[in-house]
């Protein structure tokens, strides 16, 4: 398995895709201001479904003594959710006092599945195949990093003696390395056969889109799905570690749909984005984890006792 010091063909993929359909703004380098925001002592966050009235809450982290720093834009939006919701906002100097509940309007996951995610409307479908695409995309890297993770395992399970091990180099980190890439370069076919799954999934995905993209406007409304567990800007300029919060570790997952204006010029970008196409880019954008250097370890271990 070749260094090669190049960005993760998956990390560009997902930046693009944030760019095109999640909240992008530059990232600050000073404390906000007290012209453009306002201290926020941020607690949680509450999502309403109004299409089934569910609601669930996740919790916030206790980062910068618990105070979020919010724009003003953003705040003002919010006391129009409070209205919506029909619920008191706090008074000014409450905020950085009272522990405030950030409310976001929606569609649950369970409510997409019925219209939002089968839409066959044109700007709602396009963003639907993309969120296909980079799902596609993620389970690609996932895959990958298990099937290398299992030829390795595959190896050390027929490993029964201790001799059979000390005749490799195990005396540093470098010498492990290359003895667990030798290994896993020597078992690769469920990762080539992953791949070519890949290809075939996302090839009629991307036409689809592309033909779809090509009679859309310059800019759209759809429902985008954002996971409940990634962390939250409060800015709506640009966002530094005062601005933005962090759902608590304990917090699921979920999508939540909400609307959001996409612009074709970076969708386009997404979709002709690089995407993996041949075994040597799997491998080197799975890259090496440490974790298989325990694997070999406890191994050896097991096998002197």
């Amino acid at each position: 398995m070749p260094e090669i010091d190049m960005t993760r063909i998956t990390d560009n993929l997902m930046s693009v895709y944030n760019y095109a359909f999640i909240d992008a703004m530059p990232y600050g380098f000073y404390k906000p201001n007290d012209a453009m925001y306002v201290g926020v002592k941020l607690v949680d966050k509450m999502y309403h479904c109004p299409k089934c009235k569910g609601e669930f809450t996740v919790k916030y982290r206790n980062d910068n003594d618990g105070i979020t720093y919010f724009s003003k834009s953003r705040i003002a939006a919010q006391k129009k959710v409070y209205e919506d919701l029909g619920l008191d906002f706090p008074a000014n100097w409450e905020l950085m006092e009272q522990p405030f509940t950030y409310h976001i309007i929606g569609v649950c996951s369970e409510c997409a599945k019925k219209d939002i995610m089968e839409s066959q409307e044109d700007g709602q479908h396009i963003y639907n195949l993309c969120h296909e695409l980079h799902m596609q995309d993620e389970l690609m890297a996932a895959k990958a990093k298990k099937y290398m993770t299992n030829s390795l395992q595959k190896w050390l399970d027929g490993i029964t003696e201790s001799s059979y091990l000390m005749q490799f180099d195990l005396s540093t980190r470098e010498s492990l390395r290359d003895l667990i890439c030798a290994v896993i370069m020597q078992d690769t076919k469920a990762v080539e056969d992953a791949l070519q799954e890949y290809r075939d999934t996302i090839q009629p995905i991307i036409y689809e889109a592309k033909q779809l993209l090509e009679k859309q406007t310059p800019a759209w409304k759809a429902k985008v799905a954002h996971s409940c567990s990634l962390p939250d800007s409060m800015s709506d300029e640009e966002y530094h570690e005062y601005t933005v919060a962090f759902p608590d570790e304990s917090s699921e997952g979920q999508d939540f749909y909400m609307e959001k204006s996409i612009e074709k010029e970076r969708v386009s970008m997404f979709l002709n984005q690089h995407r993996l196409t041949s075994l040597e880019e799997v491998l080197m954008d799975a890259g090496f984890h440490e974790e298989w250097i325990d694997m070999v370890v406890d191994k050896g271990t097991s096998l002197t006792k």
